[in-house]
């Protein structure tokens, strides 16, 4: 049975887009923040924020993310057509892929989890 626990707002914080919990905070990703992921108590309080978004920045456009096992964030960069993994401090650890249609390619890139074994999936849309 799940129960409504409370709203997250902030006022620092527009159109958050998706939100994961670790035993320890609370992540928004707000793609239209600079920086766009903040970081909260679990009580909903910020704590701060990283991982910058833009033109010649972090990530161009993230769309989605999900915490890996070590707590980094791998987001799905749809304009950049990558997958993005930062640490738990936002430095950038790896990129993978580029815009196509092969292995390791994407076109723009939404939905993302990892599987128990550190997997990562990635649905991207269908090029024509």
């Amino acid at each position: 049975d799940l129960n409504h626990i409370r709203n997250i707002t902030h006022k620092s914080m527009s159109s958050p887009w998706d939100v994961k919990v670790s035993r320890d905070c609370m992540y928004v990703l707000c793609p239209d923040d600079n920086p766009c992921i903040h970081v909260l108590t679990l009580e909903g309080d910020k704590l701060h924020s990283l991982i910058t978004c833009g033109e010649g920045m972090d990530v161009l456009y993230p769309f989605f993310f999900c915490l890996d096992p070590l707590n980094n964030f791998v987001i799905s960069d749809c304009h950049s057509h990558s997958i993005r993994v930062f640490s738990p401090e936002g430095n950038l650890l790896h990129t993978i892929g580029r815009k196509g249609r092969k292995q390791r390619m994407f076109s723009m890139p939404h939905g993302i989890t990892i599987t128990p074994n550190s997997r990562i999936v990635c649905e991207s849309n269908i090029m024509t």
